[in-house]
């Protein structure tokens, strides 16, 4: 064969070859574009006298004196504390009549009352309706919470049974403007 067609054809297979491998840069880059939806999040959490989340309100020892005593909501009575990052209604009830003593005695329902500090106490109730106790609270800072205060009042009645009592409250958050809660 001759020199110049050897030539030609390494100079063809040359130029296929190099057309069929990517070039390389110095340097390179990529970009893509990162995206997420964040949800509606109402989390909240009740505190009494400074405990934990969902702690234990203990109403201390009371005569049966026929006389209502207040629990100042805040640091050293309840508050709820709000994680959501949307405005919220927070709503509240109880189980029922606090039930103990010795005989087994209860305290009707409606000696148990809450206030948001501005609002009139109000009896708890069985329900939700119409036991909203904090209206369109705004959403939580970032990386925080905040603290609402409610006021507690009892009144045990003359004649009421020495010994323990309890009720469950509940305290429920739905965004601001929706339907009261219904659970738990």
């Amino acid at each position: 064969m001759n020199k110049n067609k050897i030539l030609g054809i390494m100079t063809m297979l040359c130029v296929i070859i190099v057309s069929a491998v990517p070039a390389f840069a110095a340097s390179s880059s990529s970009t893509q574009t990162a995206q997420v939806t964040v949800s509606d999040t109402i989390a909240i959490a009740g505190t009494w006298a400074g405990g934990g989340n969902n702690s234990t309100i203990n109403l201390g020892s009371l005569p049966a004196d026929g006389l209502q005593a207040t629990f100042n909501g805040g640091a050293s009575g309840e508050q709820i504390f709000t994680y959501s990052n949307v405005a919220i209604d927070v709503y509240t009830k109880a189980s029922g009549d606090f039930a103990g003593g010795i005989p087994a005695d209860t305290i009707t329902i409606n000696n148990f009352l809450w206030s948001n500090g501005t609002s009139t106490p109000a009896a708890f109730t069985t329900g939700y309706t119409g036991a909203k106790v904090l209206n369109n609270i705004a959403k939580a800072p970032k990386s925080g919470s905040t603290a609402y205060p409610v006021n507690l009042y009892l009144t045990v009645p003359v004649g009421t049974n020495s010994g323990s009592y309890s009720t469950t409250v509940y305290f429920s958050a739905v965004k601001t403007g929706a339907a009261a809660p219904t659970t738990p």
